[in-house]
């Protein structure tokens, strides 16, 4: 074999070589995109086309997938943030060669905000959204991830800080609302479509924490004095209610008992006069015959009544007798 022999062969296999590399890469530009997903495709460093669900060849050496810079943020937290002086999150950064089209949440760290009455509290956002122009969120901002969560932190700050205290911690859905009005619109220049926000956690110091269990237990003591208190009032006056009934009550039996005691006694001295005054006209009709006075006959009767009354009531009584008695002397009872 002789040195032209040679060369054909070197010059066969340096060929061989390079159609094999081009095979190669002819084979790595098939590529198959998801349902859901997408791909931009830029040719001599130039947008070229979109690329949707499907098979798709790209020309070797020509055509190249522009990916998507994003950023993965992974938050993770304890009661003791505040003293623990440790990173509460990670942040995992990688290119997106396939844009995902899908609706996905965004967490981010936990921000650290200042509310009116001066109390720093962490906030603990959370975004739901979709990529609904991939080709602006690959070209109108070079890190679409940080711009979103700088923009959502300046907007909290900005929201929260009009606020105090008691107000942010009453109002998250308040607050949700004007962070979606506020940064919605401009997220739309990014081709990324804000659908839901969400405030996951709004931590405030260890102290202040505990100054609003101390608030709150002092709440709750005061609201069971004043129920209690309101109770005792009640218990009071249902009680004197009670007693004025009672009395009431007793009052009108008594009433009731007095004047029914005295139509009795008054009944019973119309029935005695009734029965006086008959045996009265019946002693009259008898004394007709002895041409005698009823009335000389029933004084004579009391007379007679009223000296045995004295006689037992006294040991010796001098009783004048009337004149036409014809009776003298006096009557002695030993």
């Amino acid at each position: 074999m002789n040195g032209a022999d040679i060369s054909l062969i070197v010059l066969a296999g340096f060929v061989g070589f390079i159609v094999l590399i081009i095979i190669l890469n002819l084979f790595s530009k098939i590529f198959i995109v998801e349902k859901g997903t997408c791909v931009i495709v830029e040719r001599f460093g130039k947008f070229h086309k979109k690329c949707d669900a499907g098979i798709h060849v790209l020309v070797p050496f020509i055509d190249e997938i522009k990916p998507l810079l994003w950023r993965y943020t992974t938050t993770y937290y304890d009661s003791n943030i505040y003293t623990t002086g440790k990173q509460n999150y990670k942040v995992t950064q990688k290119l997106m060669y396939k844009i995902d089209t899908r609706e996905s949440l965004m967490d981010f760290p936990l921000q650290s905000i200042i509310t009116r009455d001066n109390v720093k509290i962490k906030v603990h956002p959370m975004l739901l959204y979709r990529i609904v122009d991939p080709i602006r969120a690959v070209y109108e901002v070079y890190d679409l991830a940080l711009c979103v969560e700088k923009l959502v932190q300046t907007s909290l700050r900005s929201i929260i800080g009009d606020m105090g205290l008691d107000d942010t911690l009453a109002s998250r859905e308040e607050i949700n609302k004007t962070l979606m009005l506020k940064i919605s619109s401009i997220f739309l220049n990014f081709g990324f479509k804000l659908e839901k926000v969400e405030i996951l956690e709004i931590l405030p110091s260890q102290s202040i924490q505990d100054a609003l269990h101390l608030q709150i237990s002092s709440e709750r003591v005061r609201r069971a004095n004043v129920i209690s208190a309101e109770g005792f009032r009640e218990q009071t006056k249902t009680e004197a209610e009670g007693d004025c009934q009672a009395q009431i009550s007793l009052s009108r039996g008594r009433q009731q008992v007095l004047i029914i005691s005295a139509r009795a006694e008054a009944e019973s001295k119309i029935i005695e006069a009734q029965a006086e005054a008959d045996s009265i006209k019946i002693i009259g009709d008898a004394l007709k015959e002895f041409n005698i006075e009823p009335t000389q006959y029933i004084i004579g009767t009391k007379y007679i009544t009223t000296l045995i009354s004295m006689a037992k009531k006294s040991k010796s009584v001098n009783i004048g007798l009337p004149y036409s008695s014809q009776i003298l002397g006096s009557v002695k009872k030993l």
